[in-house]
């Protein structure tokens, strides 16, 4: 993307205070671009705060708007994952509220080929190698001009100019596996090995949007429910793209190229349902021909009422209208009801005798993302009056019912 294409929006400029994001702010001033500076100061290292102290110096000597945010403390896990949750929930909200296009990021080409070659060493590698030059992350339009500059150029560009940067200690150790990369194999690369590297794998990732458009044309990645049928008519490679693909879309990470290929191998053998956990980020779920993600590992709910009130919560909805299998006539003996998710062994009394919930689930192909979700109303005395769809037992059963329960 064109300096003039950008000049034409307000951005975000996203600037740590490293030689790469103040090249980049310097860059933007040059080219008129009307900006906002975002620092976020994560008081993770000794530098911190003298990084915040150069951005907000260089933003008042130019006369640009800078807002910085200090991050809570961080819980303990994954560092860089939280990290990259709370600026980027940082950046939407600037984004919103001065109505910018997006935000730009200084990624280089150091950062394009330290990506690659980490998705190459892990065997996940989806539709693009690298970083792309645009796109959307954590809901935010991202662009980053300077993919085709290098580390050094950036450094160079910075002194030339006598713009001040600081240099995050943390690069300078192994503690990552990027680091580890950058210190240790792409080191030994010239500047321009680099450049033909790159090239090489934008080529790469060209041949690959070619050959994901043909099979678009087949199976779309970005549909949440895909045919087992249409899936099956692929060819084994095209099976294994489209499922990194989809995974991608769905934002769901896959754990291994081997799990990959064992989770193709399973589709293509076994056509009844089935379902299989991919860790805690989701469940896989086949369902009368069609897959699907259900990205709630973990579904259990419980609302417990004194009174009959209007409500609506993710999973039901108590109304004041609805149809016959909905209705339910309570009682003040039946308070407090509970409405919970179902257990396996659910039964309701009807008057041709009782139902197993998990019957009338397989009877109706209700999908199994469903099936967990799927209210159940329970009064005081433990005993199901209402299972919505497919009705309330004979008891709580009259022609002015005192409300609705709408899955």
């Amino acid at each position: 993307m064109r300096w003039s294409d950008l000049s034409q929006y307000r951005w975000i400029a996203a600037v740590s205070g490293g030689p790469d994001s103040m090249a980049m702010l310097e860059l933007c001033r040059r080219h008129h671009l009307q900006l906002i500076c975002a620092h976020v100061n994560y008081h993770h290292r000794p530098s911190a705060d003298r990084d915040q102290q150069l951005v907000e110096q260089w933003c008042a000597k130019h006369d640009l708007p800078c807002f910085v945010l200090h991050a809570p403390e961080a819980p303990s896990g994954n560092f860089q994952h939280w990290a990259r949750q709370v600026r980027y929930a940082f950046f939407r909200s600037l984004a919103q509220t001065h109505q910018a296009r997006g935000v730009l990021t200084a990624h280089q080409l150091d950062d394009f080929l330290e990506t690659a070659w980490m998705q190459q060493e892990s065997g996940r590698q989806g539709e693009v190698l690298g970083i792309r030059t645009c796109g959307e992350v954590e809901g935010v339009y991202v662009v980053r001009p300077l993919l085709l500059r290098s580390r050094q150029w950036t450094c160079q560009y910075c002194e030339r100019h006598g713009i001040p940067y600081g240099v995050d200690e943390s690069n300078l150790t192994d503690a990552y596996r990027r680091n580890q990369i950058r210190h240790h194999q792409l080191s030994r690369f010239s500047e321009a090995q680099k450049r033909q590297m790159a090239a090489r794998i934008r080529r790469r990732n060209e041949a690959q949007r070619l050959r994901c458009q043909r099979l678009r044309q087949r199976l779309d990645w970005t549909e949440s429910v895909i045919s087992r049928e249409i899936y099956c008519s692929l060819n084994p490679a095209q099976r294994l793209l489209f499922l990194r693909c989809w995974f991608a879309h769905q934002h769901v990470r896959v754990p291994s190229p081997a799990w990959l290929r064992q989770l193709d191998q399973t589709l293509w053998h076994r056509e009844n349902n089935w379902t299989m956990a991919i860790g805690d980020q989701a469940i896989f779920c086949l369902d009368y021909g069609n897959f699907s993600l259900d990205l709630e590992p973990e579904v259990s709910y419980r609302y417990v009422l004194d009174t009959i009130e209007m409500l609506k919560t993710p999973f039901f909805e108590v109304a004041g209208q609805g149809s016959s299998v909905e209705a339910v006539t309570l009682y003040d003996d039946d308070f407090p009801i509970t409405i919970r998710s179902p257990q396996l062994q659910d039964a309701i009394a009807l008057r041709f005798g009782r139902k197993k919930l998990n019957r009338w689930f397989i009877d109706r192909k209700i999908p199994f993302s469903q099936r967990r979700r799927w209210p159940v109303v329970v009064n005081r005395h433990g005993e199901i009056v209402l299972i919505p769809k497919i009705g309330c037992n004979p008891a709580h059963y009259s022609n002015n019912p005192t409300c609705f329960v709408l899955k």
